[in-house]
């Protein structure tokens, strides 16, 4: 799976390497800091896609890259949500919330230092009281000498907010004090498919994913166990560095690639156009089972807005064409463009139980260049369950930060086709890319 990373970096290493050298590096409020009193953690937020690992996930499928980074990776980081809970290690107890950051841009609380080390990328310094650390820990103080191990939860949610909707009313509704009642809240969250889809564009991906809103809603979340002494003795300049949080797309990729072969001198024949029948029409900010997700796995549940088995009730999405230096399909397995496009979680499934129909569906327009240099036009519908008389190995669901690909081989009456199904690879975020405030 392609997660989008969230780094806590040592603070001293992050300037010397990549602070612009014309551009003063804004120190946090000395009469707040005081030695002791605050913890101090660093986050660089960056966005790209060099990649440094692969994982499969439990069924064996391998790993692929994101085509349409700007969209499928970037970060709007007027609408990320950053949340810290903690709690004594081995506690029973709920993780309760410490910290709180809704509006990175605008910001004055004392306890945050944004630095900007170019486009793209930001330097987030975050400080934790100590007293607000210990008022969470039900009393407990941290001391040098102290022997407790402390848990903390970093809880993250990027492009999630549905527009028109006041930001600041949408994250002050979010008043829950422990990890299990934000989530609670949160899972409440929806956004329409209309903020990111428009109807108007194509026939390019760019286009058609270019609306209110122009990045993937995701959500991550991770825990790291921290010393008594490391808190301490953390300072500004000497910030801890505590690992990676991955951000998990709130949605899935669908590909309709055209390898029909032998075309003629002028391209033909060849796909012109896909459409996407889809029961949804919004998504789910969070997967299922968010309260006990961990870092960096796969979901194999998927989080469903409303059941919807009606086909006569599908949504329709078109899938736009991406530039060849984009795709992640060789040139050995495609003759013509590929389409791709992104949906909510849903079933695959017969609607009303009836084996003739299935749901969702591709809609795959072909043009064809008859002998007579007449165009015709072909329309064939693709169900995701089964085709021709052939199951397909889709799955009984279309799950988040997965990518479904359909390869249109060749066509007469019927298509023929191949298909696959994989989950995004892991990344690290390359600086100077993805980030959005404009």
């Amino acid at each position: 799976m392609k997660y989008i990373y969230i780094f806590l970096i040592p603070t001293l290493l992050l300037l010397a390497a990549c602070s612009s050298s014309d551009e003063p590096v804004p120190a946090p409020d000395p009469t707040y800091v005081v030695s002791g009193e605050c913890m101090s953690l660093s986050f660089n937020m960056v966005t790209g896609s060099a990649i440094t690992r692969s994982r499969a996930d439990s069924q064996g499928h391998g790993e692929t890259d994101s085509e349409f980074r700007d969209f499928e990776d970037g970060i709007d980081i007027r609408d990320l949500g950053i949340f810290v809970f903690a709690k004594i290690a081995g506690s029973t107890s709920d993780e309760k919330l410490v910290y709180k950051l809704t509006n990175l841009l605008d910001s004055d609380d004392a306890r945050i230092n944004i630095v900007a080390g170019g486009k793209g990328s930001y330097f987030v310094n975050l400080m934790i009281r100590k007293d607000d650390l210990k008022d969470v820990l039900d009393g407990y103080e941290i001391t040098r000498e102290g022997k407790s191990i402390i848990s903390f939860r970093f809880l993250l949610l990027a492009n999630c907010l549905q527009s028109g909707a006041s930001a600041t009313a949408k994250w002050d509704a979010i008043t829950g004090q422990t990890y299990p009642t934000v989530i609670a809240q949160l899972a409440e969250w929806n956004f329409p498919m209309s903020d990111i889809y428009n109807a108007d564009g194509g026939p390019d991906a760019e286009t058609i994913y270019s609306n209110k809103k122009n990045h993937v809603p995701m959500f991550g979340t991770n825990m790291f166990a921290i010393t008594e002494a490391d808190l301490v003795y953390s300072t500004p300049g000497g910030r801890i560095y505590l690992g990676e949080v991955n951000l998990l797309r709130a949605l899935a990729k669908v590909r309709v690639v055209d390898n029909i072969q032998e075309k003629d001198d002028y391209g033909y024949p060849c796909i012109t156009s896909v459409e996407f029948l889809s029961s949804q029409s919004q998504a789910r900010q969070l997967p299922a089972g968010a309260l006990n997700y961990e870092d960096g796995q796969q979901v194999h549940t998927p989080n469903i807005f409303q059941e919807n088995s009606n086909l006569t009730l599908a949504e329709t999405y078109k899938l736009g064409t991406i530039p060849e230096s984009w795709t992640i399909t060789p040139s050995s397995q495609r003759t013509g463009n590929v389409f791709i496009g992104f949906v909510p979680e849903q079933r695959i499934g017969h609607p009303n139980n009836n084996v003739d129909e299935g749901m969702p569906v591709f809609h795959v327009t072909i043009a064809n260049r008859k002998a007579d240099t007449t165009m015709e036009y072909l329309d064939f519908y693709v169900p995701m369950t089964s085709y021709n008389g052939v199951n397909f190995s889709f799955g009984q669901n279309i799950l988040r930060n997965h990518i479904y690909t359909l390869s249109v081989n060749d066509f007469g009456a019927k298509l023929n086709l191949q298909v696959d199904v994989v989950p995004y690879r892991s990344c690290v975020l390359e600086p100077f890319f993805g980030l959005d405030r404009d």
